[in-house]
């Protein structure tokens, strides 16, 4: 297992250690859980097993849904086959298997919307309450795949329903796990699951309020843990001072992009052409996704000839493709394709051990999954034509398809499917496993940023920019924010930003296909 670039230590407080997990066969089920038999459980429990093997292991997008999905969206289609289909997920859904809570996003997302009544139901069979994350004998897997579930329940109900299956106990539960003494896995999707019922207003006030009435705000304690080496708390602290960021302003903290030093990162990730679910932190260097979307980002530097490095630190063990891509490669979150999907752009899933290319997979033999800690090494020349990737130094055969259609114009980029974290090293640190068989350059040595591109500012703040903005002339027509510089060949209209333009498969005023986007100044 390959090391990490930052070395703080965790806060001098008590902190739990997970202790090893058991198998994912060991499959017990919680006995305080009642269950209305009105389905085979068995039978549930057999298609969510069969689901998240199948899932885990898909990689066509096109493909009909599998089996088992489909008999689990009947049996869901009633109140009482919705109920058993969350409660065979909370009990069987393996700890440690790095698909389990996608699996549980993709399974809420798939089936038939509850109603707020049969939510609540879930809840009282639950029996969620502060009491409850309070026993000694809780079942780590239980708790962490009930958490998940809430989370993507109020995902799925954002709005007044949102409100309604927020009662006091079940905010009393999640709220009741943002403490250090509990498995970090269980804080981190409680802390998930808060944030997404703050997707609605009036919750966002509720949660606000109660934080507040803590002796100390949890989350301020919590966000301590965003540098550290721990895989699992440093997840949490991610989210903590995102959340801290977006959703709950704590009067007389400093938002994170004020105090963070940025005086000798010179290439950062692009919070301006990004998909738009993406969470990245305030030095620009690590992104994170907790949406059911398949969320993508590009980085500031862009190369056009030369050989170039760059490693990406694996915090999180699941499906990300991390590569190389052009501005022509488009990021169509809602439908599943991200970098490594389309021919402009080229990428490694260590998860599923594939390199993608046009939205077509090559396996990788000898190279086993990767694993949190772990350092991802992403070589492109442009002289030799070639992308090399590596795992801890251990290097994949080379790729030149991408050069069949592209010469230039590449930056590093990533797609995140859900609950998944990655730090990169564009150069700033001094790279764990660099190239030892030709020279190369690093985007942070030649990259330049003003001050103003430097500063990742939270997104409400951006919103309100935007809105008290004057539009210039020369504005790009979709966004209004960047200035329009390219021409869509080879219809020949203009007016769009570069950004906005990374996006598009069609001119917005004629339809015709882009075939190729050209820069006004060049």
């Amino acid at each position: 297992m390959g090391g990490c670039c930052c070395k703080e230590k965790a806060p001098d407080e008590p902190v739990y250690i997970p202790s090893p997990a058991r198998p994912a066969s060991a499959l017990v089920t919680d006995p305080h859980l009642r269950i209305p038999r009105v389905v085979d459980p068995k039978l549930v429990d057999q298609l969510i097993i069969e689901m998240l093997t199948v899932a885990a292991s898909r990689v066509d997008s096109d493909d009909e849904s599998p089996v088992s999905l489909v008999k689990l969206h009947v049996i869901a289609d009633k109140e009482e086959g919705w109920i058993q289909m969350v409660t065979s997920m909370v009990n069987v859904i393996p700890l440690e298997d790095p698909f389990g809570p996608t699996a549980i996003s993709i399974l809420l997302d798939e089936c038939p919307l509850p109603s707020k009544e049969t939510v609540i139901k879930v809840t009282q069979l639950f029996g969620l309450s502060a009491q409850r994350a309070s026993i000694s004998d809780w079942n780590v897997r239980v708790e962490r795949n009930i958490c998940v579930a809430l989370g993507c329940i109020a995902e799925k109900l954002v709005g007044p329903n949102s409100v309604a299956i927020l009662t006091e106990n079940t905010l009393d539960y999640l709220l009741a796990y943002l403490s250090t003494k509990y498995d970090p896995r269980i804080v981190l999707f409680a802390l998930i699951a808060v944030q997404k019922f703050a997707h609605t207003t009036e919750n966002k006030l509720t949660i606000k309020s109660r934080l507040e009435e803590f002796q100390q705000h949890p989350l301020l304690k919590l966000e301590d843990f965003a540098n550290i080496d721990h895989w699992l708390w440093r997840q949490v602290g991610f989210c903590a001072k995102w959340a801290l960021d977006n959703l709950f302003i704590v009067e007389g903290r400093s938002l994170s992009y004020e105090t963070v030093d940025m005086s000798g990162i010179h290439a950062i990730l692009n919070s301006q052409d990004v998909s738009e679910y993406l969470q990245i932190s305030c030095n620009g260097l690590e992104a994170r996704c907790d949406s059911y979307s398949f969320e993508s980002v590009r980085c500031t530097f862009q190369v056009d000839s030369g050989c170039w490095y760059y490693e990406s630190i694996i915090i999180t063990p699941g499906v990300m493709q991390i590569g190389w891509a052009t501005r022509n490669s488009h990021f169509l979150n809602d439908e599943g394709y991200g970098i490594g999907d389309d021919v402009y752009s080229l990428s490694y899933d260590g998860c599923r051990r594939l390199v993608w290319y046009n939205a077509r997979p090559t396996s990788v033999p000898n190279i086993p999954a990767w694993r949190p800690g772990d350092v991802l090494g992403c070589l492109i020349d442009l002289d030799a034509k070639e992308v090399i990737f590596s795992i801890n130094g251990q290097r994949l055969a080379p790729c030149r398809e991408i050069f069949e259609t592209t010469r230039y114009g590449f930056f590093a980029a990533a797609s995140f499917m859900a609950y998944q974290q990655c730090r990169f090293n564009f150069g700033y640190s001094a790279f764990q496993f660099p190239p030892t068989d030709r020279s190369y350059s690093a985007f942070n040595d030649y990259g330049k940023l003003t001050e103003e591109q430097k500063k990742v500012i939270p997104k409400r703040l951006y919103l309100e920019q935007l809105r008290s903005s004057v539009v210039q002339e020369n504005s790009c027509t979709i966004c209004f924010d960047d200035i329009a510089s390219c021409i869509l060949e080879p219809c020949g209209h203009r007016g769009f930003c570069s950004v906005c333009t990374s996006q598009l498969k069609e001119c917005p005023m004629c339809r015709a296909d882009i075939l190729n986007v050209k820069r006004e100044d060049a």
